[in-house]
């Protein structure tokens, strides 16, 4: 499992570092459902690594006026993992993703990385341990508020990376979880429509 790891820190310093932020363009975006309030989530496209990384599963981007979120699905090459977060693998995957973004600021990617606390909540009858970041981006000098949320379901890993700009709503936490709940009632393993799709 431990061979995994650089690929992984790659695809998130990718993913994290090199992503366009919000509005930026993409060929036939697909309305998503809206999700809490007044905020309302594109989806945008999907991108597989297995390619690359046979394990790394696939990800969709949605974006809205707020921020952008990337959904994970994958298994590492590792089967039938134990719904929620009680798989004895858990531990060791969650707090590698949270060095990923520390990687990335050690890397240059982020000028400043703070981590938040570590909890585990309950949504839609699935439990996910959750993380917060605070990010200021190098390149842009933007910053951001971010949550990882990571559970695992159907077998598989299943991971939700958000970002928000800064100055976040005063909601922004209930954003995040209204769309989990969304995500997990839709399927998260492919939105519901003909995605422009990306090999990596």
């Amino acid at each position: 499992m431990t061979k995994l790891w650089p690929a992984l820190l790659i695809a998130a310093t990718l993913l994290w570092g090199c992503t366009a932020p919000p509005g930026a363009k993409s060929t036939m975006p697909v309305p998503a459902a809206p999700g809490t309030g007044t905020v309302h989530w594109q989806y945008m496209r999907s991108t597989s690594y297995e390619a690359r990384q046979p394990g790394l599963g696939i990800s969709h981007r949605y974006e809205s006026r707020v921020g952008w979120v990337d959904v994970y699905v994958y298994d590492l090459k590792q089967s039938s993992w134990m719904s929620g977060v009680d798989d004895p693998r858990f531990d060791e995957h969650f707090k590698a993703t949270v060095n990923e973004i520390r990687v990335a600021g050690a890397n240059g990617v982020y000028a400043k990385v703070e981590v938040g606390p570590v909890s585990d909540v309950r949504i839609e009858e699935q439990t996910l341990r959750r993380v917060s970041f605070r990010l200021l981006h190098a390149a842009t000098g933007r910053s951001y508020e971010s949550f990882t949320f990571l559970t695992a379901r159907d077998g598989r890993l299943l991971k939700y990376r958000m970002s928000f700009a800064t100055p976040a709503p005063s909601d922004v936490d209930a954003i995040a979880r209204e769309f989990v709940a969304q995500n997990l009632r839709r399927g998260p393993d492919m939105p519901r429509a003909l995605p422009p799709f990306l090999n990596i």
